[in-house]
């Protein structure tokens, strides 16, 4: 069963109301699709048939291939450079500067990672169909360097979303440091060697210093290549740069179209750091599971199968398991705000 991709949302988020001076994404202008040479398995990472058997794609991460032509890295650079101004400036352990959400901000970021042609090329990289992430905040979060070169880019962690890609935006050759580096090895061995409590845990910033032998520097040839990964199942980060410089990557999200597997985006913890109108994507995307999943059952439930209780019950369960599960979350996010009433009102 093969979910339909979610449109974006009709409107946007009230408070970005800037509008950019951009040029418009032409695939075949802007686009140099290659396949990456080499392919690490989660198998060769070390996870077992249970750990694989939650995701349809055996990939781990690959190797560098090339994404965007040379006009494209200068459009992208361009759009990516305006829009500098409305990064944050995080205060925890993970990202240093980051935009999250530039889909809304940038018709050609939101052009260049839902387009058909890299959906369908990513997709044959994964050997599973893929869909731009359901919660557009997750579709590209772009990274900038700080300016403070003794500050990592972004400390060691998973990613909380199953699929995504890394595609350097800057000639890496004119930086020192800074490299995209991830540990070979499982999420478990993570958990033992950081002390993290829980896979949850491993999205948070981690500065460990792992085994040096186990660690991977993966070097990007050129701007506008990129990695691809199941980013909850590789730990990564960006590390300190030797001396300051333009350093920015952009970061697109996926989601499996098979919807014969779990999903794996970590929502609950997000609400405690995400801007509200987060709350209303995690709605959009517990709706678009839902109905997606629904819509499913309707085509497969017949006659022919019998009218058995227990199995209907359980379908339908299945099907709007995730609902509930976020609607929870809503409610648990409420309870943490100031001052909160621990049930809906009326």
């Amino acid at each position: 069963m093969l979910a339909q991709t979610l449109p974006m949302p009709a409107d946007r988020p009230a408070h970005i109301t800037r509008a950019l001076e951009e040029p418009v994404f032409d695939a075949a202008r802007h686009l140099a699709l290659t396949f990456p040479q080499q392919v690490a398995t989660l198998e060769d990472f070390g996870y077992d048939a249970a750990a694989r058997a939650r995701t349809p794609s055996p990939v781990a991460i690959t190797s560098p291939f090339r994404v965007l032509s040379e006009d494209g890295v200068r459009a992208l650079e361009g759009v990516l450079q305006a829009l500098k101004q409305d990064a944050v400036v995080a205060k925890g352990k993970r990202l240093s500067v980051f935009l999250a959400g530039g889909v809304y901000r940038s018709a050609f970021l939101r052009d260049l990672v839902r387009a058909p042609a890299l959906l369908e090329h990513l997709s044959a990289i994964a050997g599973t169909p893929l869909a731009p992430h359901p919660m557009p905040q997750y579709q590209a979060y772009v990274n900038y360097a700080p300016e403070d070169p003794g500050k990592a880019v972004d400390n060691w962690h998973v990613d909380s979303l199953g699929f995504d890609a890394v595609l350097m935006v800057n000639d890496p050759r004119k930086l020192k440091g800074g490299r995209f580096q991830y540990f070979h090895g499982t999420r478990e061995e993570c958990m033992a060697l950081t002390g993290a409590a829980d896979e949850q845990a491993l999205t948070q910033g981690w500065t460990t210093e792992l085994p040096a032998g186990r660690v991977i520097s993966a070097e990007f040839p050129a701007a506008g290549y990129a990695f691809f990964m199941q980013g909850d199942y590789v730990f990564h980060r960006a590390g300190q740069l030797e001396e300051p410089g333009d350093r920015i990557t952009v970061v697109p999200g996926y989601v499996a179209r098979d919807l014969g597997y779990p999903e794996r985006t970590k929502t609950r913890k997000m609400q405690l750091w995400a801007p509200d109108h987060i709350m209303v994507e995690l709605a959009r995307h517990a709706a678009w599971l839902g109905h997606e999943k629904l819509a499913g059952l309707l085509q497969d439930v017949r006659f022919a199968q019998g009218g058995e209780r227990l199995r209907l019950a359980a379908a339908l369960e299945a099907d709007i398991a995730d609902v509930q599960r976020i609607a929870e979350e809503l409610r648990w996010g409420a309870a943490q705000q100031p001052g909160a009433e621990t049930r809906s009102p009326g």
